[in-house]
C-alpha cells in the first residue's frame, strides 16, 4: 500500500509539473503575444503619422518628404510581414523604391528644389503612357493577387496599387495633376477600408483626401504665379 501510495503521490507531482508548465508555458506565449501587440501597434501609428508627415512635406516641395515616406513604408512592409501580407509586404518595397527614385530626382536638382516651378500634364501622349503603364500594372499584380494571395477583391487592390505608383511618379515629377489622382485613390481605399470594417483607415484616408485636396490649391496657387512670373 505504501509502495503504491508512493507511486500515486509521484504521478500526482508531475502531472502537477507538467500542468505548471504548460500554464508558465502559455502564460510566457501571452506575454510574448501582448508584447507583439504593443510593438506592432507603436510601428503602425509611427508608419501612420509618418505618411501624414510625408504628404505635407509634399505640399511644401521639401526633399524630406521622401525621406519620412520611405520610413513610413518599411514600417508599413514590417507590419505587413507580422501579419503574414506578403504581397501588400511586397507592394511597399515597390514603393520604397519610387520613394528612392523621388528622392534622388529632387536632390540632383537640389539646393532649388524648393523653388522648382510646378508642371502640368498637357500633352496627351504622357497621359496614355500613364494610362496603359496603369492597366499593364493593374493586370499583372491582379494576377500575381489571385495566384498567391487570399485577397478579397485582388483586381481593386491590384488597381488602387498601381494607380498609386503612377501618382507618385507624377509627385517625384512635379506634376500638378498628381493630388487630383490622390484624391480619387484615397477616396477609393477609404471606401474599400469601409465595406471591411477597418473604420480607422477609413478615418485615416479621409485625412489624406482633405490633405490632397490642399495640395492641389498649393500647387495650382504656385503653377499660376510662375505663369504670371514668366508671363
Amino acid at each position: 500500500m505504501q509502495s503504491t501510495s508512493g507511486y500515486d503521490h509521484a504521478v500526482a507531482i508531475s502531472s502537477s509539473m507538467l500542468t505548471l508548465n504548460a500554464v508558465c508555458s502559455n502564460s510566457s506565449s501571452t506575454l510574448e503575444a501582448n508584447h507583439r501587440v504593443r510593438v506592432m501597434g507603436w510601428v503602425e501609428w509611427t508608419a501612420t503619422l509618418l505618411g501624414i508627415a510625408y504628404v505635407l512635406l509634399m505640399i511644401r516641395r521639401n526633399i524630406l518628404c521622401w525621406v519620412a515616406g520611405n520610413i513610413s513604408v518599411a514600417l508599413q512592409a514590417v507590419s505587413f510581414w507580422e501579419a503574414r501580407l506578403y504581397a501588400d509586404m511586397l507592394l511597399q518595397g515597390v514603393y520604397f523604391a519610387m520613394g528612392c527614385y523621388g528622392w534622388w530626382l529632387w536632390w540632383k536638382q537640389s539646393p532649388e528644389a524648393e523653388t522648382k516651378p510646378i508642371g502640368s500634364l498637357r500633352q496627351r501622349r504622357t497621359w496614355s503612357r500613364l494610362v496603359l503603364i496603369w492597366i499593364g500594372g493593374s493586370l499583372v499584380w491582379a494576377a500575381m493577387l489571385r495566384n498567391w494571395t487570399n485577397a478579397a477583391i485582388p483586381e481593386v487592390d491590384a488597381a488602387l496599387a498601381s494607380a498609386s505608383l503612377v501618382a507618385t511618379w507624377m509627385q517625384a515629377h512635379r506634376y500638378l495633376e498628381n493630388w487630383l489622382l490622390w484624391i480619387v485613390i484615397d477616396s477609393a481605399y477609404a471606401l474599400v477600408y469601409w465595406t471591411r470594417g477597418l473604420h480607422l483607415y477609413v478615418v485615416l484616408y479621409g485625412i489624406f483626401v482633405v490633405l490632397a485636396w490642399q495640395g492641389w490649391k498649393e500647387w495650382n496657387r504656385l503653377l499660376d504665379e510662375y505663369v504670371a512670373a514668366a508671363g
